[in-house]
């Protein structure tokens, strides 16, 4: 706990709003975010690493005309991904009314942290205003929990925030502008009911600033109700952490 309260003194470029109920939303840059995320789930877990979503390759002049496969939206294992509202034309972003598959090779600046390996590729906004992820087939059955990578936000001129929304509540988490250029975060979303057809949007306030989402797990919480009540869904939020690329 004591590591949990450091963490939140240190969250002045982040603010989370949750209601008093369930669920509970959090942006951590701790480096231990994930693998603490991860011992609290129990059974099976549903994930996506974006990695079979490539195939159509085009590596142009820069990283805004190279991308591994572009659509409006992504169907994945966790649901399908929407690109709602279309980001800025200028400083030559092209097919900026869809999301992108990217990798090291492709490159977004800032992004690529989220590629550790030959092949391992992202799901990018593209600079997009607004995307919606709905936790929707093919990921069936009952989960209460899910965790992903979060990079580069809110480092040109955006706040980003993120709702999470199951039909009867819904929470928010925020970064604020300026964040460091390849900041890597990680966010969880831990409810006390299904979250199975819910929707998590991610919403900038401008057109100009993008992020990337990597290796995405949805599993379950025992007794996610007492953890709620805890607090213990904010998994922290301290300093950046960097992946090295391997």
């Amino acid at each position: 706990m004591k590591s949990l309260f450091k963490t939140l003194l240190a969250s002045s470029a982040l603010a989370a709003a949750t209601a008093s109920a369930a669920p509970v939303i959090s942006i951590s840059f701790d480096p231990n975010a994930e693998a603490d995320f991860l011992a609290l789930l129990n059974g099976p877990t549903v994930v996506e690493n974006f990695d079979s979503l490539g195939g159509s390759p085009v590596y142009g002049v820069d990283d805004h005309h190279s991308w591994e496969s572009k659509s409006v939206s992504y169907v994945t294992n966790v649901g399908t991904f929407t690109l709602v509202e279309a980001g800025q034309t200028t400083d030559g972003n092209v097919h900026n009314d869809e999301l992108m598959i990217e990798s090291a090779d492709t490159g977004e600046d800032g992004r690529e942290i989220l590629s550790n390996y030959a092949g391992d590729l992202w799901l990018d906004s593209n600079d997009a205003k607004k995307v919606e992820w709905s936790l929707s087939a093919p990921l069936s059955g009952y989960f209460n929990a899910f965790g992903f990578y979060l990079a580069d936000p809110s480092d040109v001129s955006a706040n980003l925030t993120l709702t999470f929304a199951d039909g009867s509540s819904s929470v928010s988490a925020t970064t604020f502008y300026k964040l460091p250029n390849a900041s890597l975060g990680y966010v969880t979303v831990i409810s006390d009911k299904n979250i199975v057809g819910a929707t998590l949007t991610f919403l900038n306030t401008t057109k100009n600033d993008g992020w990337g989402i990597d290796d995405v797990t949805v599993g379950n919480v025992p007794e996610p109700g007492t953890l709620l009540l805890m607090g213990l869904g904010l998994l922290g939020l301290g300093a950046a952490r960097r992946r090295l690329a391997a």
